[in-house]
């Protein structure tokens, strides 16, 4: 009984060390409010802010085209944006629309896979 016991306790204190670890969104997440904060005091520019938030996301997630097109969008745009010939805050704005957009497909297509069940294909 005794083994019993001491066994269920060492797998709750597994179970409890498992939730403790940040998810990956969290672990991206963190690294943007870093690499903002690198910006914001001026050790950082904006296009090396991107490229830093692109080599992370393709660490975290792999590449796919959506971020792929997103990185090289928003590159292209705060390059233009620090050089002058387009308006920073309209840069910005678009690029956190855009964003939002692949954020909301993620989001979209991690439901669509949990609510798939014996019938999708790679089951």
């Amino acid at each position: 009984m005794k083994k019993a016991i001491l066994i269920c306790l060492v797998l709750m204190l597994t179970a409890c060390a498992q939730l403790n670890r940040p998810t990956t969104d969290q672990r991206f997440e963190s690294f943007r409010v870093e690499v903002k904060a690198e910006r914001d005091t001026g050790k950082i520019n904006f296009v090396e802010e991107q490229e830093k938030l692109r080599d992370r996301y393709w660490q975290l997630y792999g590449k796919d085209a959506n971020s792929a097109g997103h990185f090289a969008f928003s590159i292209s745009l705060m390059r233009s944006a620090q050089e002058g010939h387009f308006p920073m805050q309209e840069a910005q704005a678009l690029i956190a629309a855009r964003e939002e957009q692949i954020f909301a497909l993620k989001m979209a297509s991690r439901q669509w896979q949990a609510d798939c069940t014996y019938d999708c294909p790679w089951n």
